[in-house]
């Protein structure tokens, strides 16, 4: 038939032939399942390699003027967390999503309604060194607001198996000081594999 079309009309038209080979020869059907490939959560706290009379200084600066206390945080290197997360190459993956929740909280009662909340620095280097950051400056520093905290905010990375590292450090106080003011992070990967 095939050859009876082509003596008949002089050319073949690729793109149909390519559509009646289709259904001749269905495509494999491939079914992917989506799944948290793993998640964890933190708190923000000073560098413990700092200088002690900062970080209590900066505690006593927080309980004078609690809505200046931003100010006081710029004066406190904060320590940096990093964590590791591995994607199979043989899961033939087609996406892999990073969501990032990001809260803080001041003591006390007091609940501003907008201003700086925070300082966040996020990086997430993947299996081939490359690194992936928000923000439109590509550095992964921005200062969070206490109206618009982060919530599952998405990063949409390229599909790379192997080991990736994420390092994330952002302000709050540890122990007593959380009373005051505390910060914390849950991150989350979502990907796919092939059933």
């Amino acid at each position: 038939m095939i050859a009876a079309l082509f003596l008949t009309v002089g050319c073949i038209d690729i793109p149909a032939m390519n559509g009646l080979v289709d259904r001749i020869v269905p495509e494999e059907t491939r079914t992917y399942r989506i799944f948290d490939v793993w998640d964890t959560q933190g708190n923000f706290a000073p560098d413990p390699a700092q200088d002690q009379d900062t970080y209590i200084n900066a505690i006593e600066d927080m309980i004078s003027n609690p809505l200046g206390f931003q100010e006081t945080a710029q004066n406190i290197s904060w320590k940096e967390d990093k964590h590791t997360f591995f994607i199979e190459e043989n899961w033939e993956s087609t996406f892999i999503i990073l969501l990032l929740s990001v809260d803080y909280s001041l003591g006390g009662g007091v609940d501003p309604s907008e201003g700086p909340a925070g300082t966040l620095d996020f990086t997430v280097i993947d299996p081939d060194g490359t690194k992936h950051v928000y923000g439109k400056d590509g550095d992964g520093y921005e200062i969070v607001t206490w109206n618009n905290q982060l919530e599952e905010r998405p990063l949409l990375l390229p599909v790379i198996g192997g080991t990736w590292t994420i390092t994330i450090s952002g302000s709050g106080l540890d122990g007593i000081g959380s009373v005051l003011y505390s910060g914390d992070y849950n991150i989350r990967i979502e990907s796919d594999k092939l059933e």
